[in-house]
């Protein structure tokens, strides 16, 4: 019952937070792959996937939404034991978790079918099942970014393999974006990283 009434609780507050805005607004995180700078290696961490690493992620309204994994991950896609996980936070949170990294936000507008479609796809990745698994050579934060931008067409759909291949680390996804981002006046933000890291260059 408990667990029951926390899936409801966070469910609400997802949902809130999704359709809190009536303009419809999207932004694109891409977190820069990083490894620690040459005087800064006994205090800096080693970061997953290092300088060709980082992290993409969704903002809608004041919810922030990333493809992840539970715990490790799988080499190849293990479709019997989905490791793969979305997850959100509040986007007071994410700022706080992200001081002292190197990010560039994209900022997308997006129509009421757009919106909604996007809200529809979160929701049912979030609370009904992951629809792949997390893998090395499989989906990541990147392809599944991609993924969930094609559907309400922002990109092509393309094969889940197609996908993974053009779109395996980050850095791919991110040239896509400043490629669209200059063909429809997008919104660039970009944020510089600390100086106690090496960080990814575009």
């Amino acid at each position: 019952m408990k667990i029951f009434l926390t899936f409801l609780m966070i469910q609400t507050l997802l949902i809130t937070a999704l359709f809190g805005q009536n303009q419809h607004t999207i932004k694109v995180y891409f977190k820069y792959g990083s490894k620690p700078a040459r005087h800064f290696k006994k205090t800096e961490e080693k970061y997953f996937g290092g300088i060709h690493g980082g992290h993409v992620s969704i903002g809608v309204d004041t919810a922030v939404i990333g493809f992840s994994f539970y715990y490790g991950y799988h080499i190849f896609p293990n479709n019997k034991k989905l490791n793969g996980v979305y997850n959100f936070e509040g986007i007071h949170k994410f700022r706080k978790d992200t001081v002292g990294f190197k990010y560039t936000t994209f900022q997308i507008s997006l129509t009421d079918t757009q919106y909604y479609k996007l809200n529809t796809i979160f929701n049912n990745y979030l609370f009904l099942r992951t629809p792949y698994d997390y893998a090395l050579f499989g989906m990541r934060c990147a392809a599944a970014a991609y993924d969930v931008l094609s559907q309400i067409g922002i990109f092509k759909v393309r094969s889940r393999c197609c996908n993974i291949i053009s779109n395996f680390y980050p850095k791919l996804l991110r040239k896509k974006m400043f490629k669209l981002a200059k063909k429809n006046n997008y919104t660039i933000l970009k944020h510089t990283g600390r100086t106690s890291r090496k960080w990814e260059k575009d």
